[in-house]
Protein backbone atom coordinates (compact mmCIF):
# COMPACT_ATOMS: atom_id res chain seq x y z
CA UNK A 1 0.00 0.00 0.00
CA UNK A 2 1.62 3.40 -1.10
CA UNK A 3 0.81 6.20 1.84
CA UNK A 4 2.11 9.05 -0.71
CA UNK A 5 1.08 9.52 -4.14
CA UNK A 6 3.61 11.34 -5.59
CA UNK A 7 1.50 12.41 -8.46
CA UNK A 8 -0.55 14.35 -6.58
CA UNK A 9 2.56 16.37 -5.22
CA UNK A 10 1.55 19.04 -8.15
CA UNK A 11 -2.11 18.98 -7.13
CA UNK A 12 -1.06 20.03 -3.08
CA UNK A 13 1.60 22.76 -4.31
CA UNK A 14 -1.28 24.25 -6.61
CA UNK A 15 -4.32 24.08 -4.14
CA UNK A 16 -1.63 25.49 -1.55
CA UNK A 17 -0.90 28.59 -3.16
CA UNK A 18 -4.04 29.02 -4.49
CA UNK A 19 -4.94 28.95 -0.77
CA UNK A 20 -2.12 31.62 0.47
CA UNK A 21 -3.75 33.48 -2.13
CA UNK A 22 -7.60 33.47 -1.16
CA UNK A 23 -6.37 33.63 2.43
CA UNK A 24 -4.29 36.71 1.48
CA UNK A 25 -6.64 38.37 -0.19
CA UNK A 26 -9.90 37.88 2.21
CA UNK A 27 -7.41 39.52 5.36
CA UNK A 28 -6.75 42.50 2.97
CA UNK A 29 -10.48 42.69 1.93
CA UNK A 30 -11.52 42.93 5.67
CA UNK A 31 -8.56 45.64 6.48
CA UNK A 32 -9.96 47.50 3.83
CA UNK A 33 -13.32 47.27 5.84
CA UNK A 34 -11.76 47.82 9.10
CA UNK A 35 -9.70 50.99 7.83
CA UNK A 36 -13.63 52.10 6.21
CA UNK A 37 -15.75 51.59 9.48
CA UNK A 38 -12.87 52.41 11.71
CA UNK A 39 -11.52 55.24 10.12
CA UNK A 40 -12.94 56.72 7.19
CA UNK A 41 -17.01 56.48 8.10
CA UNK A 42 -16.48 56.56 11.78
CA UNK A 43 -18.54 59.63 12.23
CA UNK A 44 -20.85 58.25 9.82
CA UNK A 45 -21.69 54.54 11.55
CA UNK A 46 -21.52 55.90 14.75
CA UNK A 47 -21.77 53.36 17.22
CA UNK A 48 -20.62 50.72 14.74
CA UNK A 49 -17.42 51.96 14.28
CA UNK A 50 -17.17 51.95 18.04
CA UNK A 51 -17.83 48.57 18.81
CA UNK A 52 -15.96 47.08 15.79
CA UNK A 53 -12.88 49.32 17.29
CA UNK A 54 -13.75 47.58 20.60
CA UNK A 55 -14.18 43.75 18.83
CA UNK A 56 -11.02 44.53 16.90
CA UNK A 57 -8.29 46.31 18.94
CA UNK A 58 -5.30 47.22 16.81
CA UNK A 59 -2.98 49.95 17.91
CA UNK A 60 -3.49 53.21 16.72
CA UNK A 61 -6.39 52.19 14.58
CA UNK A 62 -4.39 50.60 11.97
CA UNK A 63 -5.10 47.01 10.78
CA UNK A 64 -1.87 44.78 10.27
CA UNK A 65 -1.21 41.93 8.97
CA UNK A 66 2.10 39.35 8.29
CA UNK A 67 2.59 36.04 6.58
CA UNK A 68 2.01 34.24 10.18
CA UNK A 69 -1.55 35.51 9.84
CA UNK A 70 -2.32 34.55 6.19
CA UNK A 71 -0.52 31.15 6.86
CA UNK A 72 -3.09 30.65 10.27
CA UNK A 73 -6.06 31.79 7.73
CA UNK A 74 -5.34 29.51 5.38
CA UNK A 75 -5.16 26.81 7.74
CA UNK A 76 -8.50 27.55 9.03
CA UNK A 77 -10.02 27.90 5.36
CA UNK A 78 -8.82 24.70 4.54
CA UNK A 79 -10.19 22.49 7.40
CA UNK A 80 -13.54 24.51 7.38
CA UNK A 81 -13.28 23.28 3.85
CA UNK A 82 -12.87 19.78 4.60
CA UNK A 83 -15.77 19.28 7.24
CA UNK A 84 -18.59 17.19 6.49
CA UNK A 85 -21.67 19.19 5.45
CA UNK A 86 -25.48 17.59 7.15
CA UNK A 87 -27.00 19.04 3.89
CA UNK A 88 -24.88 16.77 2.49
CA UNK A 89 -26.60 13.25 4.04
CA UNK A 90 -29.59 15.19 4.00
CA UNK A 91 -29.66 15.38 0.10
CA UNK A 92 -28.53 11.67 -0.25
CA UNK A 93 -30.91 10.36 1.79
CA UNK A 94 -33.55 12.57 -0.22
CA UNK A 95 -32.35 11.03 -3.65
CA UNK A 96 -32.40 7.28 -1.99
CA UNK A 97 -35.65 7.38 -1.08
CA UNK A 98 -36.60 8.75 -4.70
CA UNK A 99 -34.82 6.07 -6.01
CA UNK A 100 -36.77 3.89 -3.95
CA UNK A 101 -40.13 5.02 -4.96
CA UNK A 102 -38.88 5.06 -8.51
CA UNK A 103 -38.25 1.85 -8.05
CA UNK A 104 -41.45 0.90 -6.29
CA UNK A 105 -44.00 2.14 -8.97
CA UNK A 106 -41.91 0.14 -11.48
CA UNK A 107 -42.75 -2.74 -9.86
CA UNK A 108 -46.27 -2.05 -9.72
CA UNK A 109 -46.51 -0.98 -13.21
CA UNK A 110 -45.12 -4.50 -14.27
CA UNK A 111 -47.92 -6.09 -11.90
CA UNK A 112 -50.36 -4.36 -13.69
CA UNK A 113 -48.70 -5.07 -16.98
CA UNK A 114 -48.53 -8.71 -15.63
CA UNK A 115 -52.55 -8.75 -14.41
CA UNK A 116 -53.42 -7.37 -17.92
CA UNK A 117 -52.11 -9.78 -19.68
CA UNK A 118 -53.47 -12.79 -17.86
CA UNK A 119 -56.83 -11.59 -17.90
CA UNK A 120 -57.50 -10.36 -14.81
Amino acid sequence: MQLVAPARFLDGVVFAVFLLFVSGAGLFIFGEFHKMIVITQAKKMGVFATAMDAIFPFSNKQYAFNLTHILLFAILVSLLSMTHHPAQDMLQAEAKAAKKAQKGEKADAEKDKEKAAKGE
